[in-house]
């Protein structure tokens, strides 16, 4: 686990969680576009947890020392179980690509599938901070 968090801190769930959105992250220190993303990710960390966004780190890596180092600047969580695409979070999420990004709403629902940390902090500061509403697909107008 990464700063912030100890081994007996770690839930067993999502569910068990305090946040109204979790960024789930799929991705891989061996991962060139991860080697990216992740510390943009870790920059905006603060901003959207003060937002009520939660970011967990899945890595997809073999090697604990690999993903130990990578994961270490990290101010969020982050879980491996070395079993690389034979994960069983990767196979339930049709992990296929990395880096991979779903956030989910407080129902742990897949709310959106952000295509990049940018998208991301666009969703944070147009629903979030300025408060804008979605409109929900069943409204009637």
């Amino acid at each position: 686990m990464v700063s912030g968090y100890v081994p007996t801190d770690t839930p067993d769930k999502l569910s068990d969680i305090r946040s109204s959105h979790i960024l789930i992250v799929f991705g891989a220190s061996w991962c060139p576009k991860c080697t990216e993303e992740l510390p943009e990710i870790a920059k905006n960390y603060d901003q959207w947890k003060k937002q009520g966004v939660e970011v967990i780190y899945i890595s997809l890596d073999e090697d604990k020392e690999g993903h130990s180092s990578f994961t270490k600047p990290f101010p969020f969580m982050s879980m491996c179980d070395y079993k690389k695409w034979d994960s069983e979070i990767v196979n339930d999420y049709y992990v296929f690509a990395t880096p991979t990004m779903y956030l989910l709403d407080s129902q742990r629902k897949i709310l959106l599938r952000p295509n990049s940390v940018k998208q991301m902090d666009a969703w944070v500061d147009w629903y979030l901070v300025q408060g804008n509403k979605q409109s929900s697909m069943n409204e009637t107008k």
